[in-house]
């Protein structure tokens, strides 16, 4: 019987370390950033207006896209591949390798914001309804043609993003 009542203690012993957390213990804090996603390129041909993000925003897009009177090269094209992914590639630079626009189902955050301001990226918000917002790089409305033009034709007033 003493091996039993030996063997019960270190159960229960165990069973109560294993509900125990040790006094100001914290755990780890990822604290490493995420690269830009490889977002796919279009061709030099197909560039567009390139546009990045939430894929729930297809619809929006594409009713703005069909109202715009584009031609190929200011043809709006979407890569939705998600807002978080959307706003990594969107905030990785500014130029014709990085996306002019990115459509999101939420505002911009502020490590978001701060990644862009990082590259030097200012940008406008545009809310084209509920939970349905899209940033415009400053840079590219004076430098991408068909950004500008694109951008007026929503009949809504951006306003400048300003840092968090």
């Amino acid at each position: 019987m003493p091996s039993l009542s030996k063997g019960l203690a270190m159960v229960a012993v165990a069973a109560a370390l294993a509900g125990c957390q040790f006094p100001g213990f914290q755990p780890p804090q990822q604290t490493a950033t995420l690269p830009p996603p490889t977002v796919p390129k279009p061709p030099p041909e197909e560039r567009g207006i390139w546009i990045v993000g939430s894929p729930s925003m297809r619809g929006a897009v594409g009713t703005a896209a069909s109202r715009f009177n584009s031609t190929p090269d200011t043809q709006p094209r979407l890569v939705a591949e998600g807002t978080n992914s959307g706003f990594r590639s969107f905030c990785a630079g500014v130029g014709l390798e990085h996306p002019d626009m990115v459509v999101s189902d939420r505002r911009i955050g502020a490590e978001e914001q701060k990644r862009c301001r990082a590259k030097g990226i200012t940008m406008m918000e545009y809310e084209l309804g509920p939970k349905q917002f899209i940033y415009v790089k400053d840079a590219h409305m004076m430098t991408i043609p068909g950004v500008r033009d694109f951008t007026d034709s929503w009949g809504v007033k951006g306003k400048p993003v300003r840092g968090a």
